[in-house]
């Protein structure tokens, strides 16, 4: 959708530029944003200002709140009169972070979590906002859904910066202006429109583990037509050595453990754990490589009118497994009794010598391995070459090297193709028509070396075990989006906004090992209605309500509501209140392959969502702001591991999604902005987050689901801290981080607090060249991005930048 919201105040202040840009009159900052963001929303005509109270230019008091916004009304409007909680970062940021993929330009915003992508290191599945997963937060760009029908998630570190102008992350309470899937909020990317002369600009950086990136961009444009293009190349082998330790690691039974009654234990944990295991190697199955193409054309063939063209394709390449799961955990299951036996094998948990569950309040790790993958639960008990014995029921990194993919050196290759058409019309200096059509297609093809031999004592004493075909080796997204909707003001203090809009998604996709397809769409159709409310200069509020249909679960409805008090300029007291749902996929819903079991039963997650908070800003160049966030989410859907019914198939246990019980979130967001000086900038963000299952998801001895504990992908604090000095094209940025870690297993703290500090800095050396540069963790931190995945030492890219033109 393509209400954006943005929120240059606070916190927001990371679309300021590094010189004294706090106190820009709100005259310039409509006018950045008529040039930049003209294809998101129509600047209404200064008449409209005036009926809608806007100052002309803002009095030389002017603070955060009186910078000039677009918001989701689709209209200029002042931060202190929206309700919304809102973080915009500009093209500067970028810049100054020494970001080349969008996670890294994030770097400073609250309750987002994710691996530092380095320019090269693909994290789908390791980011989080306000402690929900890519599944259940949206990424849209100019407003349009980037999500995949097929796992319904979005991979932020796929995507280059070299159109985007802007990035505004919406967090919380999103669903009423963006549909199912804003449960955490939405990161929406918005792409520049340049003006001015025509400009040609070309860079490229190379670094650290064949780390590069190459880029090219052409546009101009005046009041009549303007135009973009833009490539990108990034390469990345990502084959960085490690470190880590493992607490403990799993012991198993023998083929000669049995219990009373003749049972065999063989394969299966002991109540001990074993001793620590450090784990060292390198990352050679992380690569990651992508050619990414842009073009955008805008046309205003009246005054009223203006259509813009967008399209997008990317093709890339990389290691299924990403930078890769050296470690996991042993112990697995879904909800059961609390007293299940050997014989129901629905879980795997550690037995007593009569083959009676135990508590797994002491989770039992091993090394990801080939074989590993394919022996739980009989661990194997030669090495791959069958040359090396070791004890039975137990594995070491000795039996394989240890850093063997568990998805078995998959490659995919994946394309990426966008295609949107918006229309813009303004009825009245009040009113406007916003309409869009978007078309949207990913394919995921993926290739394993031919019949992949892993040996093994699982087919009961062969010593070797070979893969056949991919579960699912081709995968076929499609989605299509068409939204219109009416912006209307109808009183000097209140404006209306009415829309309709439809989504398809369809996937199609091989399973079973390629032996059979599916081919599944599923469409969803939305009526909202939004009512942003002014009384004054100190109240705000904002009423609406979204009413979704779909194929597959039928009608939901979603209200929410905002409001904002300002008793004065130096103090605003902000709350937003909404219902939110995130819906199915179509692969959990339908599609079978490999391990995974469909569930065409599967129901939309449905909760509740709330923040409160303020903004102080003491003085002109001063920022702070303070939230608190809250969401509970009923019917969360999570992973549920059964007995394979068929002996014959070498995938001993199955998974499948279901509806279970609760995922809840909260906590603490804090950020700052000060403008020391002409040439000096601190921002500071604080994030303290509380995200788990809640509910009775298992019983309170096997804790399977780690009821009441932390999501191990999400540390308990995260700060980040950037000082900048900017001065005539010299600029040099330290950006320190530190994550309060992270839990492994029921370890409230298995995975080790960080720290970590990076450095870039842009130097120009003659008229239209600048040398770029990044050091990243100056001090060579070793650490875990999270249980098992190891982040790399000390890296660095060196480059340059010509600007010719403009």
């Amino acid at each position: 959708m393509r209400w954006i919201c943005f929120s240059l105040s606070l916190s927001a202040a990371w679309g300021l530029t590094a010189a004294p840009t706090l106190a820009h009159t709100a005259q310039d900052l409509r006018e950045t944003a008529s040039l930049s963001a003209m294809d998101l929303a129509a600047p209404l005509p200064e008449a409209a200002l005036a009926q809608a109270g806007e100052p002309q230019s803002a009095p030389p008091e002017a603070d955060l709140l009186d910078e000039v916004t677009v918001s989701a009304t689709r209209r200029p409007t002042r931060e202190r009169d929206t309700t919304a909680t809102t973080y915009t970062v500009k093209r500067e940021d970028f810049q100054a972070l020494g970001a080349r993929t969008v996670p890294d330009a994030l770097a400073l915003i609250p309750a987002f979590e994710t691996q530092p992508a380095l320019g090269g290191v693909r994290n789908a599945r390791g980011l989080f906002l306000r402690g929900f997963d890519d599944a259940r937060f949206q990424v849209l760009k100019d407003g349009l859904s980037l999500t995949r029908p097929s796992n319904g998630r979005n991979d932020l570190s796929r995507l280059p910066l070299a159109d985007i102008e802007r990035i505004e992350v919406l967090t919380g309470g999103a669903t009423l202006r963006y549909g199912a899937g804003a449960v955490g909020g939405v990161i929406n990317l918005i792409t520049e429109t340049p003006a001015g002369a025509p400009k040609l600009t070309l860079a490229y950086e190379a670094g650290s583990y064949g780390n590069s990136t190459a880029t090219a961009k052409y546009g101009g444009g005046d009041s009549t037509f303007n135009y973009l293009f833009t490539y990108t190349g990034l390469v990345a082998f990502n084959n960085y050595p490690f470190r880590f330790t493992l607490p403990n690691t799993a012991l198993f039974y023998g083929p000669e453990a049995i219990t009373p009654d003749g049972t065999s234990l063989f394969g299966f944990l002991r109540p001990e754990v074993g001793p620590p295991l450090t784990l060292t190697g390198v990352a050679d199955s992380a690569f990651n490589a992508s050619d990414t193409y842009t073009g955008k054309l805008v046309w205003r063939p009246s005054a009223e009118h203006r259509l813009t063209l967008r399209a997008s394709h990317q093709n890339s390449k990389n290691a299924g497994n990403g930078p890769g799961l050296y470690a996991a955990g042993a112990c697995f299951g879904g909800p059961g009794s609390g007293n299940a036996t050997l014989e129901s094998q629905t879980r795997f948990l550690p037995l007593d010598a009569a083959g009676r569950e135990l508590s797994c309040d002491t989770q039992r790790y091993l090394v990801s391995t080939p074989s590993a993958a394919v022996a739980i639960p009989y661990a194997f008990k030669r090495s791959a070459d069958g040359t090396v014995t070791f004890a039975p029921g137990q594995s070491y990194p000795a039996a394989e090297s240890a850093i063997g993919t568990i998805d078995f050196y998959i490659t995919t290759f994946q394309s990426q193709t966008e295609t949107a058409f918006f229309w813009d019309y303004d009825l009245s200096p009040t009113a406007s028509i916003n309409s869009y059509a978007a078309y949207y297609r990913f394919t995921s093809p993926r290739t394993r070396p031919a019949r992949f031999a892993v040996n093994t004592d699982v087919l009961g004493g062969e010593t070797a075990f070979a893969l056949g075909q991919l579960g699912s080796p081709f995968t076929e997204d499609s989605k299509l989006e068409l939204q219109s909707a009416l912006n209307t003001q109808i009183s000097p203090g209140q404006t209306l906004s009415f829309g309709v809009n439809f989504i398809e998604d369809r996937s199609f996709q091989q399973q079973q090992r390629g032996s059979t397809f599916v081919d599944r769409a599923i469409a969803r159709t939305s009526l909202f209605l939004i009512d942003d409310i002014r009384f004054g200069d100190q109240l705000a509020a904002n009423l609406g309500v979204r009413y979704t249909d779909s194929t597959q679960f039928g009608a939901v409805l979603t209200p929410a509501a905002g409001i904002r008090f300002s008793p004065s300029r130096a103090f605003s007291l902000r709350a937003n209140w909404s219902q939110v749902f995130n819906a199915p996929n179509i692969s959990d819903l339908y599609t079978a392959g490999g391990v995974f079991v469909p569930n065409p039963d599967l129901r939309p997650e449905t909760g509740i969502t709330y923040d409160l908070g303020f903004d102080f800003t003491p003085a002109s160049n001063l920022g702070l702001r303070f939230t608190y966030f809250n969401t509970t989410l009923d019917g969360a859907i999570a992973t549920v591991f059964f007995r394979n019914p068929d002996s014959g198939d070498p995938n001993l246990f199955l998974q499948q999604q279901r509806n279970l019980d609760t995922r809840y979130a909260s906590g603490l967001e804090v950020v700052g902005d000060w403008q020391v000086a002409d040439q000096w900038r601190l921002r500071l963000t604080w994030t303290n987050t509380d995200a788990r299952f809640v509910g009775a998801v298992d019983s309170n001895d096997t804790r399977l689901f780690f009821a009441q504990y932390q999501d191990p992908n999400i540390p308990f604090n995260r700060v980040a801290l950037a000082a900048t000095y900017a001065h005539r094209g010299w600029s040099a940025t330290l950006l320190g981080r530190y994550a309060g870690g992270r839990r492994r297993g029921e370890d409230p703290f298995g995975v080790p607090a960080y720290a970590s500090v990076d450095l870039n800095f842009e130097l120009p050396v003659a008229p239209r060249f600048t040398l770029t540069g990044n050091l990243f963790n100056l001090t060579d931190t070793q650490y875990e991005y999270a249980a098992g995945i190891p982040a790399p030492g000390f890296t660095f890219r060196l480059g340059g930048r010509v600007e010719l033109g403009g």
